[in-house]
């Protein structure tokens, strides 16, 4: 199996940013929900630009309007769109018509939902979470024996209480389409700050 993606979302601090920076994750999320703790209601837009192309920069969202993600992917210079609502099949692909890029969060217990195989060719990326009675991370897991048995032609990354004794056990299942985790809460010393040295052991085991 490839070393595994890493999205480390939740993030808001500059100087936390940079020391994130320099671990080189593949994606970078920031939330623009303002029911959630890590929300981001204003960072420094040149400072968000430099953030080096190769680590993607994610713009959560949730139940949004289509003009706002684009006024804020313009601002910050997003990359991708994760899309962690109720957001239906039309407004992936308006999205994509936008020029950007789809997450496609599922929240799941026991089973994979069905209309997620009517995603392929619009979403780049699944992100499967535990489900919850809020939007956003429980910081749990759902069963994952339930992925072993993926037939959708969509990568995906895992969520959902995700933390570093897991990844053998990850790595283990042999998933074809599972290309990486998401992580949060997990790895934080307080909600938007993240513990660096935690991640950097994490990026080691990927």
């Amino acid at each position: 199996m490839n070393n595994l993606k890493l999205k480390v979302c939740g993030m808001r601090d500059p100087e936390n940013i940079s020391g994130l920076l320099d671990l080189r994750p593949d994606f970078i999320g920031f939330i623009f929900y303002p029911k959630s703790p890590r929300y981001v209601d204003e960072m420094d837009g040149d400072f968000v630009m430099r953030i080096p192309l190769s680590i993607h920069k994610v713009g959560v969202f949730v139940n949004e309007s289509l003009e706002n993600i684009v006024t804020l992917a313009d601002k910050y210079g997003l990359e991708y769109i994760q899309l962690h609502g109720d957001e239906d099949l039309d407004f992936a692909k308006a999205i994509r018509e936008k020029g950007l890029k789809v997450i496609k969060v599922f929240r799941v217990m026991d089973t994979i939902p069905f209309v997620a195989k009517q995603y392929e060719g619009i979403a780049d990326y699944f992100l499967f979470d535990t489900q919850s009675m809020n939007y956003g991370g429980s910081g749990r897991h759902f069963d994952w024996n339930i992925l072993r048995t993926y037939n959708i032609n969509v990568p995906f990354l895992l969520s959902g209480g995700v933390q570093l004794e897991d990844i053998d056990q990850i790595k283990e299942m042999n998933i074809e389409k599972l290309v990486g985790v998401d992580v949060n809460s997990r790895f934080e010393v307080e909600p938007a700050l993240k513990d660096i040295e935690k991640l950097k052991l994490l990026k080691e085991a990927l």
